[in-house]
């Protein structure tokens, strides 16, 4: 019965998100595909709230960045291209898992931290670009050069490990 129940009001959740959210695209200049992201995205964080469910706010978060970077970069806000604002979206709700999941009691572990700041120094990284914060020439070596830190690291890793 218990299984019933939450069946229904998952299946409620995800008609009332899309459903809301698909609606909204016809008083905002919104395209239907990242508003079917968002909707879904939203009844899974939704969901995963009222559940207390890591697996579901991972899910939820994770759809609820993939809509928003699509709708942000369809709109091309603020200039910045469409994969930006993906990268930078994706990254956003890997760092809202890691706080979400602190604030309901769901997860303690700090892995969605890693990802999520990869992704925004990837996404923005071409933008900080534009903005000339470091001299061409520290610019042109750290982009030659930043595959020689992966080696490091991974050379570090390995000592550490055949060390022991």
């Amino acid at each position: 019965m218990a299984r019933t129940r939450s069946s229904h009001l998952f299946l409620g959740l995800v008609l009332l998100a899309v459903g809301g959210v698909l609606l909204s695209t016809r008083f905002f200049p919104l395209d239907w595909r990242p508003a079917l992201v968002l909707g879904l995205g939203f009844a899974f964080a939704a969901m995963a709230i009222l559940q207390r469910s890591q697996g579901t706010l991972v899910v939820g978060m994770l759809l609820l960045g993939l809509g928003a970077g699509m709708a942000l970069g369809r709109g091309g806000a603020l200039g910045i291209p469409a994969s930006n604002w993906v990268l930078l979206c994706l990254a956003a709700s890997f760092l809202a898992i890691f706080l979400l999941g602190l604030l309901l009691g769901t997860s303690r572990h700090w892995w969605p931290l890693v990802p999520g700041l990869v992704l925004l120094v990837a996404g923005g990284a071409q933008y900080a670009s534009r903005l000339d914060f470091f001299p061409p020439a520290v610019e042109t070596a750290v982009r030659t050069w930043w595959p020689a830190a992966l080696v490091l690291a991974g050379a570090f890793l390995l000592y550490k490990a055949l060390r022991k």
